[in-house]
């Protein structure tokens, strides 16, 4: 790693309702997702080693998962569960500031997103530079997806450009983020309502969605009207970071893509668990 690149601290959010167990720990017979097994070890353990594999990356911060659940042969900070999505990054968030409340970039990970690769962490960060604007969100084409997972069922936002779904890897600065916490709620409460988050923009915007003449510099002004946040999606040319396991069918369809692939460093990180 050469002297210039910067260092970036991560916080992974691996919350859960407990009222509300969701299908795909009950099918996995496990207390929460974050816990389901995919290739020998869970889902939350592969994305703290993806973390580990990628030199940029300094302190970890895991959100749900109590210490000595997971034993995941690396330092990382602890922060008890929380009730929601939201309460789970606001949390991270907070537990970065604490450990260092020097204003800087941080990355945001979700625990289910398990086909995640230092490689791949790299390449979001290569995509986001020279770092000129606040915040950063990884977005991938729909062709891409469904080329690698053709029924992983993803939410596609249309534009001008094409289709695209989110991935669960964001860059951003520390004050950014602790600024725009609440509007940052509505959006996660929204985010599989895409008109309710078009609607924000005004009948005009509306309007360019419904025709799909909605592009990519629209989700820019969005981010700027809605949020007061001076950032923009980057596109990745890469699937794996858009397959999250919501759904015991999509659970399925990660551990047949990692049966196709036994390269993919999942399918040979548990080994160096056990060693």
């Amino acid at each position: 790693m050469s002297e210039t690149q910067k260092i970036f601290d991560a916080f992974v959010t691996a919350g859960y309702d407990p009222d509300k167990p969701d299908k795909v720990s009950a099918a996995a017979g496990v207390a929460h997702k974050s816990l389901v097994p995919v290739a020998g070890m869970p889902m939350a353990w592969h994305v703290v080693q993806a973390l580990g594999e990628c030199e940029r990356v300094g302190e970890i911060v895991v959100v749900g998962i109590e210490p000595g659940e997971i034993d995941f042969g690396t330092a990382v900070h602890h922060v008890p569960n929380q009730p929601s999505l939201w309460a789970s990054q606001n949390a991270g968030l907070r537990k970065l500031q604490e450990l260092n409340a020097e204003d800087r970039y941080l990355l945001a990970l979700s625990a289910d997103s398990a086909l995640l690769t230092g490689e791949i962490i790299d390449r979001f960060i290569d995509a986001c530079e020279p770092l000129t604007l606040e915040a950063y969100w990884g977005i991938i084409r729909k062709d891409v997806m469904v080329a690698a997972f053709p029924d992983s069922k993803r939410t596609y936002l249309r534009l001008r450009e094409g289709a695209f779904c989110s991935s669960d890897l964001y860059l951003g600065r520390l004050s950014a983020g602790l600024r725009i916490q609440e509007r940052i709620r509505y959006f996660i409460e929204h985010r599989k309502n895409v008109v309710s988050l078009v609607w924000k923009l005004g009948l005009p915007t509306l309007f360019k969605f419904v025709t799909r003449r909605l592009e990519i510099e629209d989700i820019v002004d969005f981010a700027h009207r809605f949020a007061e946040l001076r950032g923009r999606p980057v596109v990745l040319p890469i699937a794996e970071a858009g397959m999250d396991v919501d759904k015991p069918e999509q659970l399925a369809q990660v551990e047949a893509y990692l049966r196709r692939n036994p390269d993919h460093p999942a399918n040979s990180r548990w080994r160096g668990a056990v060693s």
